[in-house]
């Protein structure tokens, strides 16, 4: 029932469709925005409809939505690191790199 309620809050009209469409986070069996929202205004939720408890929930999602960090290393392991093989090529390409660092260091300045 409150995540009927949440999700009634938050589809009003056709642009609040097209607008969780477009940030991927609706996704519907339906063929247009208009029939999307019909569905959630015929779903009944026996009178418990007092949207302002959701408030606290919609801008903390919103600026969870907004940190772009979290969205660039979310995208970047997703991107780049789906595979476990790019995750160990990753790390034994470091080891690598740091040896070498290692081992000029040591040449250079020797004990």
């Amino acid at each position: 029932m409150a995540y009927m309620n949440f999700m009634k809050s938050l589809i009003n009209t056709i642009e609040d469709v097209k607008e969780l469409r477009a940030r991927n986070i609706l996704f519907s069996a339906y063929t247009s925005d208009e029939e999307v929202v019909k569905m959630f205004n015929s779903i009944s939720t026996f009178g418990v409809e007092d949207f302002r408890i959701y408030d606290k929930v919609k801008k903390r999602i919103q600026g969870h939505y907004n940190n772009t960090a979290r969205t660039w290393f979310a995208e970047l392991i997703h991107k780049y690191f789906s595979s476990p093989w790019t995750f160990i090529a990753f790390v034994a390409a470091n080891v690598l790199i740091i040896m070498s660092i290692l081992q000029t260091y040591f040449t250079v300045f020797p004990r």
